[in-house]
């Protein structure tokens, strides 16, 4: 069942169909296709696939858009002409919305003037002419949105080993490091051993020392002693 719904869902994408968008806060009438990639990603493929294939410059309403950045985007070319939609100068809208994460809904449509908005039942050739638009550009932004997802994971690995680099980096010089410390741990220690040697030899020899001291105290006294009964006599 799960893989039912997951083809289902995969089967949308691409697909071009018919609905509802709002505008001036009413319904219109809509094609839409949900495409790969973000609201933001979408928009810029799709300002230039238009500018390049119908010289159509589509600009983006920020302040229709403001404090839901990155989840809609609403972008209009005004009097547009020599696009393929229609002989007469026409209004093209496109309101952009995250469906999630990584899929956004293009919902295209457009008018003559704010009295005239295109239909499928009313102005058919323009009608037709915004599908077939919207069909080519769908075609054109599938192996778009592939190639921005392996640009991705490009992205991703090099990251991921500029960060094994670093932490390899870190290895070998903590390596290294311990190696130096271990080394001069070895070195003290050495050290701290013949200090110590040293420590019980001078300790020996400063025992010797007093005793010595204390013969040659008792010696002198007894010179001084001799030395001073002498003068009395």
């Amino acid at each position: 069942m799960l893989l039912l719904l997951a083809g289902a869902a995969q089967a949308q994408l691409y697909t071009v169909s018919q609905g509802l968008a709002t505008h001036d806060r009413r319904d219109r009438d809509a094609l839409l296709v949900q495409v790969d990639g973000s609201v933001e990603t979408t928009r810029d493929f799709w300002q230039d696939y238009l500018k390049d294939k119908y010289n159509a410059r589509f600009k983006s309403n920020a302040l229709a858009t403001l404090g839901i950045k990155g989840k809609k985007d609403n972008l209009s070319a005004q009097q547009l002409t020599g696009a393929g939609v229609s002989s007469r100068p026409v209004d093209l809208y496109v309101n952009l919305t995250a469906i999630n994460d990584s899929t956004t809904e293009v919902a295209l449509f457009g008018r003559f003037d704010d009295k005239t908005y295109f239909a499928p039942a009313t102005t058919v050739p323009e009608w037709k002419s915004l599908r077939t638009m919207l069909e080519k550009f769908a075609v054109a932004a599938r192996p778009n949105a592939y190639q921005a997802q392996v640009e991705e994971a490009e992205s991703s690995v090099a990251t991921a080993e500029k960060e094994r680099d670093k932490l390899t980096r870190s290895i070998q010089s903590a390596q290294s490091n311990t190696q130096a410390n271990l080394k001069r741990i070895d070195e003290l220690t050495s050290k701290n051993r013949s200090n110590a040697l040293q420590m019980h030899s001078d300790s020996l020899q400063l025992t010797t020392n007093a005793q010595l001291r204390e013969t040659m105290g008792v010696k002198l006294q007894r010179r001084r002693e001799r030395v001073a009964s002498a003068n009395r006599k």
